[in-house]
C-alpha cells in the first residue's frame, strides 16, 4: 500500500457552501488540487462566479455551482435533491457558512435571530439533508469551518493598537456560532458514524494580510509559530479530513492557528 494514495481525492465529489467567506475558496481549490470534483453553493451567483474564477487563477476548476440560501428546510431539501441529481456521489461536504456575522454587541433580537437562523438553524438543516445522502450511500466526510475564537475568547490586548477593529471580532454572535460548530461536529459524528460518515471541524487562525498590522503583530506574539496562517495551511487540513487518510477520525476539531490556542 502506498500511504500517499490515502491523501488523494481522485474520484471524489465535494460540495463547499458559502465559498466567499474566509478560507472558502482556498479550501475549494485545495480539494480540487487533490483530485476532487468541487461544486460550490451559496446565495449569490456573482460571489460563486468570483470563487470559481479565484479557483481558476489557482490552477484548478469548479465543477459547478448551486444557488442556495440556507434559511429554510425547503431550501435545504431542494439543495440535497439537486446535489443527488447532479452528482454521482457526495463524498465531501464543507460548511463555510459561519462567516456571516454581526459587528459589535448592540443588535436587536430580530437582527440576532435572523443571523442565527442562517448560521445555526440553516446549517443544521443543511447537515441533516446532505447527511441523509451520505448515510444512504454509506460513506462521506463533513467538515465544519470554525475559528480559533471557538476555542478561546478574543483577547482585548490584541486590539490595543487597533481599537477600531475590535467591534468586528467582538461580535455579539460570532464566537457563539463558531463555538457551536465544534460541539455540533461531535453530535453529528455520533449520529452519522453508524453509517460510516465522519464529521470534523477546523478552527482556523487569522488569514495573513486580512487584519490590521497591529493586530497581526499582537497575535503572532502569542503564537508558537511566528507567522499567521495562509490559505494552504487551512486547505491542507481540509484535504486531510476529506481524504481516506483520516478515515478513523471523527468528532474532532483541528486548530490550524500556529499554536495560538495551545497555551
Amino acid at each position: 500500500m502506498n500511504i500517499l494514495d490515502k491523501f488523494s481525492l481522485a474520484g471524489k465529489h465535494a460540495l463547499v457552501t458559502y465559498p466567499e467567506y474566509t478560507y472558502g475558496t482556498e479550501i475549494a481549490a485545495g480539494l480540487a488540487a487533490a483530485g476532487a470534483a468541487v461544486y460550490l453553493a451559496g446565495p449569490d451567483q456573482e460571489a460563486l462566479d468570483q470563487a470559481a474564477a479565484d479557483m481558476q487563477a489557482a490552477g484548478v476548476s469548479a465543477a459547478g455551482t448551486f444557488i442556495y440560501s440556507q434559511e429554510t428546510e425547503a431550501a435545504a431539501a431542494a439543495l440535497a435533491a439537486s446535489v443527488k441529481a447532479a452528482l454521482p456521489s457526495l463524498d465531501i461536504f464543507v460548511d463555510n457558512s459561519s462567516g456571516l456575522q454581526l459587528e459589535g454587541w448592540s443588535h436587536s433580537f430580530e437582527e440576532i435571530y435572523n443571523n442565527l437562523r442562517i448560521t445555526q438553524m440553516g446549517m443544521m438543516l443543511t447537515v441533516k439533508h446532505l447527511g441523509e445522502i451520505m448515510a444512504e450511500q454509506g460513506h462521506g466526510s463533513m467538515i465544519f469551518v470554525s475559528d480559533y475564537a471557538a476555542l478561546v475568547g478574543c483577547d482585548p490586548q490584541n486590539y490595543k493598537d487597533c481599537p477600531e477593529y475590535a467591534p468586528k471580532d467582538f461580535s455579539v454572535d460570532y464566537c457563539f456560532v463558531k463555538g457551536s460548530y465544534v460541539n455540533y461536529a461531535r453530535q453529528a459524528a455520533g449520529y452519522l458514524g453508524a453509517h460510516n460518515c465522519r464529521c470534523n471541524c477546523i478552527a482556523y487562525g487569522p488569514l495573513a494580510g486580512t487584519k490590521p498590522e497591529a493586530f497581526e503583530k499582537a497575535f503572532i506574539r502569542h503564537s508558537h509559530i511566528k507567522r499567521l496562517a495562509n490559505g494552504d495551511d487551512v486547505a491542507q487540513a481540509a484535504v486531510f479530513f476529506a481524504s481516506d487518510a483520516s478515515e478513523f477520525i471523527t468528532g474532532t476539531t483541528l486548530a490550524v492557528d500556529g499554536g495560538y490556542t495551545a497555551k
